[in-house]
């Protein structure tokens, strides 16, 4: 989780993951964690490319969202860099939904402490199609995350928070 410029630049928050025995990790950790920080996530040989491809896919649906957030503005008189620091802002400030996402997963509650139900975000969905459609922007980065909410609100309960869907995507 590391580019090349940040190899060797310790607040640039670059890490390595590593597998294998525990013990022999934190034997060598140190010398490991000299180009970049490390992190270790289990004994099975397979987690740490499992966990290097599952970063950056929420990195890029990250990056698909805001491109659907900029191409929603470029055809109007807004600056995108006027946008940027929102769009951040905002960003960060949905970032602890992962957390709660986690926690949920792992309580199998997923309608525990929610604060804007499944059947509130899906009711929703029409003014984000809507509003692309009147700014001529494409929907489809949007379109199959709305399917799957429209799915798990007809399977599962209308009070759930998100995380049903990713039961959906598991075979």
């Amino acid at each position: 989780m590391a580019l090349p410029p940040i190899f060797g630049v310790p607040s640039a928050g670059g890490y390595v993951f590593c597998n294998g025995s525990r013990e022999l990790f934190e034997r060598h950790q140190e010398t490991l964690a000299v180009p970049v920080g490390t992190t270790y996530v289990g004994e099975d040989a397979g987690f740490a490319a499992l966990h290097d491809v599952a970063l950056p896919s929420a990195m890029y649906g990250m990056f698909a969202r805001a491109a659907h957030a900029f191409a929603l503005i470029r055809k109007e008189d807004i600056d995108p860099a006027a946008l940027a620091p929102l769009l951040t802002d905002w960003l960060v400030a949905m970032a602890p939904s992962v957390h709660q996402s986690a926690d949920r997963l792992r309580s199998g509650d997923y309608a525990k402490g929610v604060g804007s139900s499944l059947g509130i975000q899906v009711a929703g969905t029409p003014t984000f199609l809507s509003t692309a459609e009147q700014q001529g922007v494409s929907p489809e980065l949007l379109r199959p995350y709305f399917e799957l909410m429209r799915r798990r609100l007809a399977e599962g309960s209308g009070e759930e928070d998100l995380p049903g869907v990713i039961d959906l995507l598991v075979h």
